[in-house]
């Protein structure tokens, strides 16, 4: 078995790394070496985000959880290709219109990601197709109801703002919508002016 950092290990976050295992290249995402309280919360975790991939299995575009070695490891296969941040040249159209069939069939399942501004939860697998990752602070509501609507508006905003960086004057009038909307939210938080301040200031400097 053979492993290859796919992310930088900190002290209070698991370690994740690209496996081979009997043969099959799968992604680990394991607590085992943090420390005992970071190891508490990631069991947990772990416990959680295997309960949300159990929610979407047959899903295209979920990642097939394999059987996992302990309580503190989740281990998925691995589905090729690399992510937004990383992807030069960007995808095409295609690849988002796929992406949005991706996250409303997740949505049907009761599943709302919460972290979809991330571009490295987005996979692009060795056909061009999407594929997401990292479940772990995502929440399950799965009667449709009013209170599950404002969740899922989060992903919608979060897909529009990735869209627009990468596809720009290719967002359709709801996308449009969401993406203005999640620019306000995100002028009005707080932290995010806070550094926004601090950054003009070393910039003066």
């Amino acid at each position: 078995m053979t492993h290859q950092d796919l992310k930088k290990h900190r002290r209070y976050g698991p370690r994740v790394r690209l496996i081979t295992l009997d043969g099959c290249m799968a992604v680990e995402k394991t607590y085992r070496e943090a420390m005992p309280p970071v190891r508490l919360l990631g069991a947990l975790l772990i416990a959680w985000e295997r309960f949300i991939y159990s929610r979407l299995a047959g899903i295209e575009g979920i990642p097939e959880v394999l059987p996992c070695p302990d309580r503190l490891t989740l281990t998925t296969r691995f589905m090729g290709g690399t992510n937004l941040k990383e992807a030069d040249p960007a995808p095409d159209v295609s690849y988002f219109d796929a992406l949005e069939r991706l996250i409303s069939n997740m949505h049907r399942r009761g599943v709302i990601h919460l972290d979809l501004r991330n571009r490295r939860n987005y996979g692009i697998d060795d056909r061009g197709g999407p594929y997401l990752v990292d479940f772990a602070t995502c929440l399950y509501i799965p009667w449709n109801t009013k209170v599950r609507k404002p969740f899922e508006a989060i992903d919608w905003m979060g897909f529009a703002k990735v869209k627009h960086k990468l596809q720009p004057g290719r967002l359709d009038p709801r996308e449009e919508e969401m993406y203005s909307l999640g620019m306000r939210l995100s002028s009005w938080w707080i932290p995010t002016r806070a550094l926004r301040t601090i950054r003009k200031l070393v910039k003066r400097r």
